[in-house]
C-alpha cells in the first residue's frame, strides 16, 4: 500500500505542478494557450488517476486500521477539498476556458483573461493543497 501511495502521490502532485506551470505560462505568453489545449486533458487523467491510487491505497489503511488522529482527520478533509476542486475545474471552469481561448494570433477577450485567472486560482489552490496533503502525510 505504501509504493501505490507514493506513486499515487508522485503522479497527482507531479502533474498538478506540470499544470498550473503551464497555465502561467500560458497567462504570460497568450501564444501558449494553443499548447496548453492540447495537453490539459492527459495531464488532468493523470492528476485523476493518482488521486485515485491515493485513495484506494488511504482507504486500504483505514481498513487495516489506520488510528483516527485530528492531523489525520484533517489531511482526509483536505483530500476531500481536492475531490471537489477537481470536478469544478473540470466541468465548469476549464470549458469556458476552452471556448473562450484566443486563435492563434488573436488577442484574448477580457472574459478569457477572467476566467484565466479564476483557473490559475482554482489551480493554484488545489495543487497547492496536494503539497500540503503530502506534508501532512510524513507527519502523520
Amino acid at each position: 500500500m505504501s509504493l501505490t501511495h507514493l506513486i499515487g502521490l508522485a503522479l497527482g502532485v507531479g502533474a498538478a505542478t506540470v499544470k498550473l506551470t503551464l497555465l502561467l505560462k500560458c497567462r504570460f505568453n497568450h501564444q501558449f494557450v494553443a499548447i496548453y489545449l492540447r495537453v490539459f486533458k492527459p495531464i488532468t487523467r493523470i492528476i485523476i488517476l493518482g488521486l485515485i491510487l491515493l485513495t484506494i491505497s488511504g482507504i486500504g489503511w483505514i481498513l487495516f486500521g489506520k488510528i483516527f488522529t485530528l492531523l489525520f482527520i484533517f489531511k482526509l478533509a483536505l483530500v476531500l477539498v481536492i475531490w471537489i476542486l477537481g470536478p469544478i475545474i473540470d466541468n465548469v471552469v476549464e470549458p469556458k476556458y476552452v471556448k473562450l481561448a484566443p486563435v492563434s494570433g488573436e488577442n484574448p477577450s477580457q472574459q478569457f483573461i477572467r476566467i484565466q485567472q479564476h483557473l490559475i486560482t482554482l489551480e493554484t489552490i488545489a495543487t497547492f493543497l496536494f503539497y500540503v496533503v503530502t506534508i501532512l502525510g510524513v507527519l502523520v
